[in-house]
Order: C-alpha cells, then sequence, then structure tokens
C-alpha cells in the first residue's frame, strides 16, 4: 500500500538517530513502515489533534515514537523524536511549542 503522505524529520529525530545502535534503528524503521500503511493506526497523544505515538522499547526504557500528521501541511508526516515516558514528554512539549511557531 503507498502512502499518500511525505515524511520529515525534526532534526531532534535525525541527532536521536545518529546515536541508535543497528537494533535500535530497525525497531524505529520498523514502527515508520506502520505508520506509512496508516497513519491512524496508534493512539492519539492526550491534549494534541493530529499527534499520535508508538510505543517502544529503547534501551530497555519505556519511550513513544511520537508524529504528527498534516504538519506542516495536509501532505506530510512529521516524525517528531522518541520520548522517555518517565519525563512526562517534557521535552515534547518543549519541542512542539519549538516547531508550532
Amino acid at each position: 500500500m503507498d502512502s499518500r503522505f511525505q515524511f520529515k524529520f525534526t532534526s531532534y529525530f535525525l541527532k536521536q538517530w545518529k546515536g541508535y545502535d543497528k537494533r535500535t534503528k530497525d525497531l524505529v524503521q520498523e514502527k515508520i513502515n506502520l505508520i506509512k500503511q496508516n497513519p491512524f493506526r496508534f493512539p492519539k497523544h492526550e491534549g494534541y489533534r493530529f499527534v499520535f505515538k508508538v510505543k517502544l522499547s529503547v534501551g530497555q526504557r519505556y519511550s513513544r515514537l511520537m508524529y504528527a500528521v498534516f504538519m506542516p501541511d495536509t501532505k506530510h508526516i512529521t516524525i517528531l523524536g522518541v520520548f522517555d515516558r518517565s519525563a512526562s514528554y517534557k521535552d515534547f512539549e518543549r519541542l512542539f511549542k519549538d516547531l508550532r511557531k
């Protein structure tokens, strides 16, 4: 199934990507492939209309791969980054606020 969306990646995510080992990159890539098939399959992040989260375990820590549909426009999905659950998504909130400006 071909996706009608194009992907964009934040500099935050690209920096994270460079630091991952092969196993983690493969895991994240699998999740991105699932997003390509159906971007609305994962649960929404509470309080955000078009932001979704995917469960991951990176380095034995529970994390979420966060992405925004229709950002910056209706043709794009923006991969925001992998955020640690224990930090209450504070990094996500700061990044998302900066992107919306």
